[in-house]
């Protein structure tokens, strides 16, 4: 009990000096919690840096996307505009000519092509010609049933 007494009489000559230990311990710990936490806040304060740097590079990126866009819809509306506009040729013309084209055994795909119409549109065509009333839309054949005749000798 020596040890312990010997300690005793220590600290009661120098309360003050221990006292003073344990106020500089518990400051310096507080000290170290706030360091700790400042350097945990500044890692998160990082992290958000690096994303906000991200979100600004994809917007950046959106944004010369869409004037990219813009851009070429605006050329292409200018194109448009400057190109000279095409008329079509009149009903009676068109169906004198698919009648025409009809008549010399063309296929009514090509013909449809040729007049940029589909082939219900030339069929069309040629049911209301009074020339293709002997004619039936039902007689003429679509690409897939067409066959070429044989040729004359």
């Amino acid at each position: 009990m020596s040890m312990f007494g010997d300690f005793r009489d220590f600290y009661w000559a120098h309360r003050d000096a221990f006292r003073m230990a344990a106020a500089g311990m518990v400051f310096v710990s507080a000290q170290l919690v706030i360091l700790l936490w400042t350097l945990r806040r500044l890692q998160e304060l990082s992290n958000i840096r690096e994303r906000i740097s991200r979100l600004a590079d994809g917007l950046a990126l959106l944004t010369d996307t869409t004037e990219a866009g813009f851009a070429s819809i605006l050329r292409e509306i200018r194109q448009i505009g400057s190109q000279p506009k095409t008329t079509r040729a009149s009903r009676p013309n068109v169906a004198k000519r698919v009648l025409t084209a009809a008549r010399k055994g063309e296929n009514l795909a090509r013909i449809a092509e040729h007049e940029e119409l589909s082939e219900g549109e030339v069929r069309l065509h040629l049911a209301m010609s009074d020339r293709a009333k002997a004619r039936t839309p039902a007689n003429l054949v679509s690409v897939t049933e067409f066959t070429e005749p044989p040729l004359a000798s």
